[in-house]
């Protein structure tokens, strides 16, 4: 088996010889191979539980998150009390693209998206018919690849590759998310929980409201802006195998833990992502301000000055949802980690807690029409009215917070089309100032590095697009990642993970689409929460800053695995003493 490489993280030495493991990674717990055989049992177990979209800065919010918590005095008390027992690094991040799927298997493989080629969410383009259709595939680990072009390993394939006969668990409120896992090749994990495919002792996923979950006290009183309950979250709510509430995963987590005490899961919250794309983010509280128009609570209901506060982003988004969904992902993270406690299952084990990315509340000025938010954002026609590409050769891809250009001919138009766009500006609704609304990376940008934005071949696959030449798959001719809360138009997979079968590939179709209120993907969503207990560890608080694949490096370390493909993350063991 081929050692695993590691690559530094500036990512420098992607175009030189990769460099290898030095002997002596060796498990953190006394007498572990990476070799294994029936019979053989790991010495502990390892839990991954993410929380989907969760922004790091709510965890240092007081309870009415106005200004800094303290004890006693905390939005999100659950997640605080398992941070007081745990390594917490309050500067980490992911990788860019900050969205889900890449980070995800980056925390569990070691990686970023140029060690994988999984750059986009749920689908990705992988080339053109010889009709000049685009060709879109699910994302899956089938066909992705390291720097080296191997298939892509994760943790699940060394676990049990090392201890055939231990259980393993994959729950998820992303259903997509587990079967971009599954789709590797020969990789077997023992008991999948997602809201369509669950074991006959899991009861079947219910929806809860976004905007008045379970657990929010005043839902009668509270607002909820018409903007907020448009139709496309209307029709989440009826989809509970799509969107399943965090209650439903807990209870599925519990129940597994309970029947198959797994040695190794992955634990997926997904509610923070799904009402935060409907309701907006709440993270910063200088971003809501007083409306202009007070809101006016049902007859019976007491005055609450709270209820009226808006996003500067969005005058349309109240911030009372939006926190009554943190505090209720915060309750059910409780309840997962209280009847984790209670069952035994947190004996002898490492636990990490992360999210994947964050999530921003997008601009939106109430006088915008159709047209206006197109020509701030709709880069695609942009390039298309400027003469610089055609529906037949050049086509987009992406969503939120970053955007992708192809050309399949007329390749010499594309650093034309990266000037246009880079001098491209828009009034940023919520400071007034005339700006570019995003940056703009061609592939020379995405290998060196764009200062201050991607670290040098961050966003550049050198085995897809060197080695392979982009004949198993193409790469993106031009990059853009958003600027603060601006929100591109969604184009290529749309809508498909809300469950509604629109065609892959949309420019032709359907136009762009605007469609959530809270985003992610660039910069500002980098920010992720990343913490680990393990077996007598006490709180502790590192301010360095650390990447999600750190996360994966540091569990293949403390269980003595490798990988069978490139790593790049830093190993934090020294750090869990």
């Amino acid at each position: 088996m081929p050692d695993s490489a590691k690559i530094p993280r500036v990512f420098k030495t992607l175009t030189l010889p990769v460099l290898f493991l030095a002997a002596g990674l060796g498990s953190a717990y006394s007498g572990c191979s990476s070799g294994g055989g029936h019979g053989q049992a790991p010495p502990g177990r390892l839990i991954y539980i993410a929380i989907d979209s969760l922004h790091p800065a709510y965890l240092s919010l007081s309870a009415d998150a106005k200004g800094p918590g303290k004890e006693g005095d905390w939005l999100m008390p659950n997640v605080r009390r398992f941070l007081s027992q745990a390594t917490w690094y309050p500067n980490a991040k992911d990788y860019l693209i900050a969205a889900t799927d890449m980070n995800h298997l980056n925390a569990l493989a070691g990686t970023s998206t140029a060690q994988t080629g999984i750059y986009s969410v749920s689908a990705q383009v992988m080339g053109w018919d010889s009709n000049g259709a685009v060709i879109t595939k699910d994302t899956s680990l089938s066909w992705a690849r390291d720097d080296k072009g191997r298939p892509v390993d994760t943790i699940f394939h060394a676990w049990k590759r090392a201890w055939p006969d231990s259980k393993t668990a994959f729950i998820t409120g992303k259903a997509w998310v587990a079967e971009e896992i599954l789709g590797s090749p020969g990789l077997e994990i023992d008991v999948i929980v997602e809201g369509g495919k669950y074991p006959d002792y899991v009861s079947a996923p219910v929806s809860d409201s976004f905007y008045d979950p379970p657990t929010d006290a005043d839902a009668a009183c509270d607002p909820e802006s018409n903007t907020q309950k448009n139709a496309i979250f209307s029709v989440m709510a009826q989809m509970p195998a799509n969107f399943p509430p965090d209650s439903w995963t807990v209870d599925s987590a519990l129940k597994v833990f309970e029947r198959v005490q797994p040695d190794l899961a992955y634990i997926l919250l997904a509610e923070c992502d799904d009402a935060g794309h409907a309701l907006g983010a709440a993270w910063d509280p200088d971003e809501y301000v007083p409306a202009g128009q007070p809101y006016q609570p049902p007859a019976g209901c007491p005055a609450n000055p709270d209820w009226n506060l808006v996003s500067k982003s969005n005058p349309a988004v109240y911030r009372e949802p939006v926190l009554d969904y943190i505090r209720d992902v915060d309750h059910e993270f409780g309840r997962l980690y209280d009847g984790l406690k209670s069952g035994g299952y947190l004996e002898n084990s490492t636990v990490i807690l992360l999210s994947d990315h964050a999530m921003i509340t997008q601009y939106r000025n109430p006088a915008w029409t159709e047209a206006d938010l197109e020509a701030a954002t709709d880069y695609y026609h942009m390039v298309l009215n400027a003469g610089l590409g055609d529906e037949n050769n050049t086509t987009a891809y992406g969503a939120l917070g970053f955007g992708a250009l192809y050309w399949r001919s007329g390749k010499e138009h594309v650093a034309a089309a990266k000037t246009l766009l880079e001098a491209h500006t828009a009034v940023n609704p919520r400071t007034g100032a005339t700006e570019c609304p995003w940056w703009v990376l061609d592939r020379e940008d995405m290998k060196n590095g764009l200062p201050g934005v991607t670290l040098p071949g961050e966003l550049y696959h050198k085995w897809f697009m060197e080695t392979d030449g982009e004949k198993t798959m193409i790469w993106p001719d031009l990059l853009l990642l958003a600027k603060g809360g601006w929100d591109f138009a969604g184009y290529g997979n749309g809508l498909n993970n809300l469950g509604l079968k629109i065609p892959l590939q949309s420019p032709k179709v359907i136009g762009p689409l605007y469609f959530m209120l809270g985003g992610h993907g660039s910069l500002d969503t980098q920010p992720i929460v990343v913490a680990v207990s393990w077996p007598g560890s006490a709180g502790r608080v590192i301010d360095r800053e650390v990447r999600i694949s750190d996360l994966g490096v540091t569990a293949l370390k403390r269980f003595g695995l490798k990988l069978e493909s490139t790593t790049i993350g830093e190993d934090l063991s020294a750090d869990l003493k």
